[in-house]
């Protein structure tokens, strides 16, 4: 298993649209300087992406082959599945709350703590499912906060591809999008079916028609951790390349 060059903090903020504490998980680049700038990737589900996911250890060597730009690394931890649902679901009670808090709060946060690069492109957003959705919904709403993004199975629920649809122009985003292949039919926790392919490849096409910087991608596989740890590194490299 390789070692992690960097490292990892636990770290906490608290929210006043929400009322409550977040626990957050940074990571840091083995050559990170205070000196520097670096721009920031915001993951949501983050303790899953730390240790399911793999995403730190997967960026980590990334950067230490210099594949891609130094860059560091949050992950927005949830509660759990109750949690989880109240905040990234567009039905769920805290739901608007949780975007305000991501929107406002945490970045204000980051860049009070870190010397961020202040422009859109600074500031990225990753999140797989549900957590898609939140990545998509505010990277659409703070185009100008949140300039990359990347989607991994996102739900995309009729009222999202509506949203794009209206949309005219936007040149100012960075996506990677992808999607398993065998995503017709999947059960969540609580037992509902949804059918996932079918909304990302009608959006991917809306997407595809805007001028940004979007690449998609069908990866072999359901909607499950291992297929999205694997995409992680073309992902990273779309959005961090440092060649």
């Amino acid at each position: 298993m390789a070692i992690l060059k960097g490292s990892i903090t636990d770290d906490k903020i608290y929210s006043k649209y929400l009322d409550e504490t977040i626990d957050l998980l940074i990571y840091l680049p083995s050559r990170f300087t205070p000196l520097l700038k670096y721009p920031i990737l915001i993951a949501q589900d983050g303790r899953d992406y730390f240790q399911l996911g793999k995403l730190a250890k997967t960026a980590d060597r990334l950067m230490e082959e210099r594949e891609i730009q130094d860059c560091i690394i949050i992950g927005v931890n949830h509660k759990g599945i109750e949690d989880r649902k109240s905040k990234y679901d567009p039905t769920g009670e805290k739901h608007e709350d949780y975007i305000r808090f991501m929107a406002i709060e945490l970045t204000a946060y980051l860049n009070g703590k870190f010397n961020t690069l202040q422009l859109g492109a600074g500031l990225g957003l990753i999140g797989d499912s549900l957590g898609g959705y939140v990545a998509l919904k505010l990277s659409l709403l703070y185009p100008h906060t949140f300039g990359k993004c990347i989607l991994q199975s996102p739900y995309v629920p009729e009222e999202m591809i509506q949203t794009v649809e209206d949309i005219e122009q936007m040149q100012t985003l960075t996506i990677y999008h992808s999607i398993g292949d065998e995503e017709h039919s999947f059960t969540n926790p609580e037992g509902i079916t949804r059918d996932f392919l079918d909304p990302n490849r009608r959006i991917n096409q809306l997407l595809s028609n805007l001028a940004l910087d979007y690449e998609y991608h069908e990866f072999q596989g359901n909607h499950l951790w291992k297929n999205w740890q694997n995409d992680l590194v073309p992902a990273l490299m779309f959005l961090y390349n440092d060649h």
